[in-house]
């Protein structure tokens, strides 16, 4: 996309490698502090718009880092997993890009949390979600282990994923529809924004294909068509046996010359002398 490589060009130079790296790491202290402080430490991260509005501004961003889950094993597990996969999309749209895809669903999130004061705990469940999602839709055959032994590829987990979201959506109401849309708007940019274009272009040079084939079909049509040459001719109205193939054809023998006629004008015509 042009505004993408335009953005890039400018402001590449202050994209943050690794930023899924940070992201996790303060989710684990937020993790190791909830653990050994309790969790009252997370009231003072979570967003809420109210106490946004009246000064507390860190929690336009310090809700990134509250945890999906608070289980030991499935925090470790997840980390793991959010790293890898973010690694491998960073590395394949770029850090430029990465930065975009995430900050993107952030802001908005942010945006649609403002519009419907929405208060969750965990707001970053959908924006991490979207890695998932993203990472499903670049390497559709990548193998993840269900309870790790379960084999299963990462484009059935994209569609069991959209599955939920779309549930969700449908039983959760108008804020619940902003929030998972905020939360997937860098997905939107990067990638379905992306396939439908590619999806409009090959249905024109599908067309144009089409079209192609047709026009070269007639074309071979022609030249495969025999070359009819006509043997006889009228002198006087031009008629050859291609005109009228039932058409007889004589010549004159009062005309000085081989003149041949039709029998419309073998006796109707002006001898040639």
């Amino acid at each position: 996309m042009q505004w993408l490589y335009k953005l890039e060009k400018k402001f590449g130079k202050y994209a943050i490698p690794n930023l899924m790296l940070y992201i996790l790491s303060l989710q684990a202290i937020v993790f190791l502090a909830v653990n050994l402080l309790g969790p009252g430490i997370l009231s003072a991260l979570v967003f809420d718009r109210d106490l946004i509005l009246s000064g507390q501004v860190w929690r336009l961003i310090t809700f990134i880092f509250v945890p999906d889950d608070f289980n030991p094993l499935w925090f470790i597990l997840m980390l793991f997993i959010y790293y890898s996969i973010s690694n491998q999309i960073e590395r394949i749209i770029g850090s430029f890009n990465f930065n975009v895809f995430y900050f993107s669903s952030i802001i908005a999130t942010i945006a649609v949390c403002f519009i419907f004061d929405i208060r969750l705990l965990s707001l970053a469940y959908y924006i991490n979600l979207s890695l998932f999602i993203a990472f499903a839709t670049l390497m559709p055959d990548a193998t993840f282990y269900l309870y790790f032994f379960i084999p299963f590829k990462a484009k059935y987990l994209l569609v069991f994923y959209f599955v939920i979201l779309g549930m969700q959506m449908l039983t959760g109401g108008l804020p619940t529809i902003a929030l998972i849309c905020s939360s997937l708007l860098g997905y939107f940019i990067f990638f379905a924004y992306p396939a439908l274009k590619h999806q409009k272009l090959r249905r024109k040079g599908l067309a144009g294909q089409k079209q192609f084939r047709a026009a070269k079909r007639e074309l071979d049509a022609e030249k495969r068509a025999p070359i009819k040459v006509a043997f006889h001719k009228c002198h006087v109205c031009g008629k050859t046996e291609l005109d009228d193939p039932d058409m007889e054809f004589r010549y004159c023998s009062k005309c000085n010359g081989n003149y041949e006629y039709c029998m419309d004008h073998l006796r109707n015509h002006e001898h040639v002398k």
